[in-house]
């Protein structure tokens, strides 16, 4: 069936932003699959505790900051196209969506025209929104256009809505192609996504869609504009018509955009116009003219974090399959046994273009988010993959070969918890027999092998078990079991895929401790670890390929070579076993 995802993004709007999911309901879904997707951005209103309440059923994604429309909208195309969405709906929090076959007449857009990679629909004010409320009578009010079809001037670098303000009496019912289509609301399909990319993040807000929609007919697709559907738009709900925040993207957006796509003659117009602003424009038009010659991208504040942001999912635990469909059903067993419903947990399962999958596995336990891979990207690709798609305000990374035990993931959780998001976790584990393992180690280095191989000082060099009586902080810990705050993984970013597997738990924890990040282990909260069992799936030969290759990505060849060797020499000089230079 197909499949379609409804994207929108709210910040400090929760009025409208409730409204259009109640709005939502009135599409018609006979004909496909039907996803919707909020992102937050770090808003301090209750939006995301109350939709998450009434709306079970939809995903609201946390981003912690304000990253406006284009890093807001760009997380929620990211998921969606996790989530497998053939087409993305991108609507404003401040639309409606009256036209029950809104997204059946665009589908048909795309239909007729084979190289369509956007659909918009006519955009309507919603009624008692209009700019001119005095001209209409209250019969014509809600009947007003505000996009009616758009197209580019290029000569004044700015777009042109057509039909605003005039009242809809069908004559806008058509259909055409166009050069524009406002971010309002229009439909995108995968293809384009994939081919052309998301927003840039430059922009922040305003002329992003512009920017997009250049791009794409840039790279062979065309813009409809299909009358016989609509949306409703409250119109600039968030930033305010004529605010400051208005003024200052428009003024600063509007040269990063034309100086880079514009002729030569119109730059010069545009230099002369900012030199007008700089003498006699508004305080944010001057600032904006500043910051565009100063280089200034993105968001006109430094963005702080929001403590006090609310998720929809308070722990998100993911896991890779890799040929072991009987490690992830143990896994899966384990943890609907000992789940309880205090913490509002989710389970992404990924299956990594494996010959076992374990769909079949996953469908035995209801609620399990369920994802694939066509191709192996190794443990770093495919865990990006899911940190990406899931919504927790913590990730608790747990390999395949890893069993839960009583209390263990709430032990965690609450560890995580009293670190108040500033801490990354790990948990114990220990073999089957209830042996200690090592799971903690030192980032490795030509010293640490000295002091471990050459004069025999255990844990020196890698891993080692620390206190089992209290937390204990670590250089590193082993990513079987390994919990990261949201607000952590979006200071640090996600694993080297470069490394592929093996190291990529070393090269993270290098990164946190250059950044001040510490990492806890916690003996409180104790997982059972198959060790090696994942690693057994893959032929030996093979295994040290991948584990040789990661560790000169991580050391650099000079580095890797000089710990081979002084390696080598402590093999010869000293009883002490050693291992290849990781």
């Amino acid at each position: 069936m197909l499949k379609i995802a409804i994207v929108s993004v709210n910040f400090n709007g929760e009025k409208d932003s409730l409204e259009l999911l109640e709005s939502l309901k009135t599409l018609s879904t006979t004909t496909y699959q039907l996803k919707t997707i909020f992102v937050d951005n770090g808003s301090t209103d209750n939006f995301v505790k109350v939709a998450a309440d009434k709306y079970p059923e939809i995903d609201i994604l946390q981003n912690g900051v304000n990253k406006g429309f284009s890093g807001g909208y760009n997380r929620g195309l990211k998921h969606a196209l996790i989530w497998g969405a053939d087409y993305v709906l991108i609507i404003n929090n401040d639309a409606l969506t009256p036209d029950k076959k809104l997204l059946s007449e665009l589908l048909e857009a795309f239909r007729k025209h084979p190289k369509a990679g956007i659909v918009s629909p006519k955009i309507l004010f919603e009624k008692g929104y209009e700019f001119f409320k005095e001209k209409y009578s209250e019969e014509q009010k809600g009947k007003v256009v505000w996009f009616a079809g758009g197209k580019f001037d290029w000569d004044n670098v700015t777009s042109i809505h057509k039909g605003i303000d005039e009242v809809d009496n069908g004559e806008y019912d058509d259909e055409f192609q166009m050069d524009f289509a406002t971010g309002c609301c229009f439909l995108i399909k995968r293809e384009v996504l994939e081919t052309v990319g998301f927003f840039n993040n430059n922009y922040f807000a305003y002329f992003e869609d512009a920017e997009y929609c250049k791009r794409l007919i840039d790279e062979g697709y065309k813009i409809f504009y299909n009358g016989k559907a609509y949306v409703t738009h409250k119109v600039s709900q968030t930033a305010q018509t004529g605010s400051p925040t208005t003024d200052y993207y428009l003024t600063r957006n509007r040269l990063l955009f034309g100086f880079k796509y514009a002729r030569l003659r119109t730059k010069f117009a545009l230099w002369r116009q900012a030199m007008v602003h700089l003498a006699s424009g508004r305080k944010a038009q001057r600032q904006g003219v500043w910051d565009f010659f100063d280089g200034k991208t993105g968001s006109r504040h430094k963005q702080n974090w929001n403590e006090n942001a609310k998720y929809q999912i308070d722990l998100s635990i993911i896991s890779i399959n890799y040929n072991t469909p009987d490690l992830i059903e143990n896994l899966l067993k384990s943890i609907k046994k000992y789940e309880k419903r205090e913490t509002r947990n989710e389970i992404i399962i990924l299956d990594n273009g494996s010959e076992k999958g374990c769909a079949s596995v996953v469908k035995k336990y209801l609620g399990v988010r369920f994802i694939q891979n066509q191709t192996n990207t190794g443990f770093t690709g495919g865990n990006n993959k899911m940190m990406k798609y899931a919504r927790g305000k913590y990730i608790l990374m747990l390999n395949s070969d890893i069993e839960v035990l009583e209390n263990s993931l709430e032990q965690i959780y609450e560890e995580a918890e009293s670190y108040n998001q500033n801490a990354i976790v790990s948990g114990s584990l220990i073999f089957p027999d209830g042996d200690q393992q090592d799971s903690a180690f030192y980032l490795p280095t030509i010293t640490g092998a000295i002091k471990e191989y050459f004069l025999g000082i255990k844990g020196s060099f890698f891993m080692y078990a620390p206190s089992q009586n209290h937390n204990t902080k670590v250089e590193g810990a082993a990513m079987a079991c390994f919990l990261i705050p949201r607000k952590i993984m979006e200071i640090v970013g996600l694993l080297d895929e470069r490394l592929f597997t093996y190291f990529e738990d070393v090269d993270y924890c290098r990164r946190l401790k250059k950044l001040g990040v510490p990492v806890y282990y916690t003996p409180k909260s104790r997982f059972i670890h198959l060790h090696g069992a994942t690693g057994k799936r893959m032929e030996s030969g093979h295994t040290y390929k991948l584990l040789q290759r990661a560790a000169k990505v991580y050391y650099g060849l000079p580095y890797y070579y000089a710990l081979s060797f002084v390696l080598r020499v402590c093999q010869k000089l000293s009883p002490v076993k050693t291992p290849v230079a990781r």
